[in-house]
């Protein structure tokens, strides 16, 4: 039988979750992000049988208003020592949010082509896309190059340094610009966006899990990148470009200096996030044609209440859209 611990030391839970390889979204730094934005309190735990490691999950729980309790959700979790471990793992974890905040339910969306759970899990709505394209940083910088699907992806990318396009890492003086930025791509492109606090807030508390990447040119920032990291991988949150850099195609260069900015730092994957059917999906596969699907979201209900609440989720969803 597992045994649950709740681990409530930053590095001591840092080194768990990168001893399992876990996904950014399960670092201390991004559980910290949600409590100080939102609605989320975070909880480190690990399950292990014996004095073996076999699981491990960062869960944010959100507390409901009467008489549904809470929720929690383990974003891109749990963590597994092997994935025969997945079922017990998760159920485990389940009991645990029964027992701690009689929650209704359990999310989780693990990033693993395959899985096996226990027939008690439910396939669930999703909070993070399925679907997704990601590039091998493990081989030498030349060969990553030559991975790239698109020769166009490569021209411009080479095109970029000729012209003068340089990419850094951004620091706490580019955040007013890269704010504006991305406020201004969100009025253009009609997707909505969290509030100034929220980017600034992200800037302080991802701290060194967060890379934030900007492509300037004679000064001036184009566009920028706003990733998480771990040696999982690197996963991107946030992009924007000026109409400038759209012109010049600064988000070539920008990405491939993303994905040496991750690599440099020990990520053995870049996850673009998502693809959806639209231009910026069609702009990522041409850095990786062949996508990934992981396994989707699966929800444990933990409560007879869990069927109103998804009801009333749906609902308040369909009048807000």
């Amino acid at each position: 039988m597992l045994q649950i611990r709740e681990i409530t030391d930053r590095n001591e839970w840092n080194s768990v979750m990168e001893s399992m390889s876990g996904h950014p979204m399960q670092a201390w730094e991004w559980g910290d992000l949600k409590a100080a934005t939102g609605p989320w309190t975070a909880h480190r735990v690990v399950c292990t049988e014996g004095d073996t490691l076999r699981g491990a999950a960062q869960i944010l729980v959100r507390h409901l208003p009467w008489p549904f309790t809470s929720i929690c959700y383990a974003p891109r979790g749990p963590m597994v020592s092997d994935t025969s471990q997945y079922s017990a793992v998760a159920d485990a974890l389940g009991a645990w949010c029964k027992q701690r905040f009689h929650a209704v339910s359990l999310k989780i969306d693990p990033p693993t082509t395959t899985i096996d759970l226990s027939d008690k899990w439910k396939k669930g709505s999703h909070v993070l896309i399925a679907s997704t394209a990601i590039v091998d940083l493990r081989p030498d910088e030349d060969d990553i190059m030559k991975s790239l699907h698109s020769r166009n992806a490569r021209n411009y990318i080479r095109r970029g340094k000729k012209t003068g396009i340089d990419v850094r890492l951004g620091t706490a003086d580019d955040v007013e610009t890269v704010i504006d930025i991305y406020t201004t791509t969100a009025a253009r492109d009609n997707f909505p966006i969290h509030t100034p606090e929220f980017y600034r807030t992200a800037f302080e508390k991802l701290g060194t899990v967060g890379q934030l990447i900007v492509a300037e040119h004679e000064g001036e920032i184009l566009s920028f990148m706003w990733n998480v990291t771990s040696t999982w991988g690197a996963s991107e949150l946030w992009a924007g470009a000026t109409d400038t850099g759209r012109k010049m195609r600064a988000n070539y260069p920008l990405k491939w200096g993303a994905m040496l900015a991750a690599k440099k730092v020990g990520a053995r994957r870049y996850d673009m996030n998502g693809l959806l059917n639209d231009g910026i999906s069609e702009f990522k596969k041409s850095f990786q044609n062949e996508p990934t699907q992981w396994v989707g979201t699966f929800d444990l209900p933990l409560s007879p209440l869990f069927h109103v609440w998804e009801k009333s989720l749906n609902l308040y969803r369909s009048i807000r859209h």
